[in-house]
């Protein structure tokens, strides 16, 4: 049986309240750093989607699971339509924004995170990983939810950082937007302990299939940051070698 997720909960939460307290002493949603860190960690979470998550998912067993894989993405492009764009470091912020306007990013983030979080509560059940070596890696002794870690933290170490210029920006009371964010923080973990809830109930399946769904999210959100052009459509070595880093760590995890 496995254990609750406290770790990744605790990990997830803490994650999501320093990107809000980088911009409470920064007071800066975007920088040279920032768009670097974005760029690095939207790179890792690609390779290690495909050199990982990919194939620990289609050694599951699931049947149709390249649609769980374009269900996430064709999701995330419709929260991308209410969230504006937070999720890959984009916010406009401006004075007296509207409660609908404000509710829909809440909205979105919300489903975003929580389905973040849903893959730390179960490890695959079934897994066949073969990396190209002469030996091919059990379900016990292979977990990626530790890898997969990192990368989503320092996701949404950015996405809540945006999130809290966008609300500071607003113009609402700073209690009510401290409250916010720390609800957000908890969505991921919550996320986490509801899938653990309902593996334990028996759902086997539902692992995969979550991770599927989570794939198909990175991919949007990855790719998306990683082809955004300069100003100017000019090349940017220093982003170019974050991205290089990003896929050589992915590659690099075992």
């Amino acid at each position: 049986m496995e254990s609750p997720p406290y770790f990744y909960a605790f990990v997830l939460f803490g994650a999501a309240l320093s990107g809000a307290v980088i911009y409470l002493i920064t007071h800066k949603q975007s920088s040279k750093e920032i768009k670097l860190l974005l760029s690095f960690s939207a790179a890792y979470l690609l390779g290690l989607s495909f050199l990982h998550l990919f194939p620990e998912l289609f050694s599951s067993g699931i049947k149709n699971a390249g649609w769980y894989v374009l269900g996430g993405f064709m999701l995330q492009v419709v929260l991308d339509f209410f969230s504006h764009g937070i999720e890959h470091g984009h916010a406009h912020t401006h004075k007296n924004i509207g409660t609908k306007f404000l509710v829909s990013i809440m909205a979105s983030l919300w489903i975003h995170a929580f389905i973040e979080g849903m893959p730390f509560g179960g490890a695959m059940s079934t897994h066949v990983h073969d990396h190209g070596h002469d030996h091919v890696h059990g379900a016990a002794g292979h977990d990626h939810r530790a890898t997969l870690l990192l990368g989503i933290s320092l996701h949404k170490v950015t996405e809540t950082l945006v999130f809290t210029a966008l609300l500071i920006g607003s113009g609402i009371k700073k209690t009510k937007a401290i409250l916010l964010i720390v609800l957000f923080a908890l969505v991921a973990p919550a996320g986490a302990f509801v899938h653990y809830f309902f593996g334990d109930c028996g759902i086997e399946s539902l692992t995969p299939k979550v991770t599927g769904v989570l794939i198909g999210i990175l991919l949007h959100v990855s790719t998306t940051i990683i082809f955004e052009s300069e100003e100017g459509h000019k090349f940017n070595w220093v982003k170019f070698l974050s991205i290089i880093l990003g896929i050589g760590m992915a590659a690099a995890v075992s």
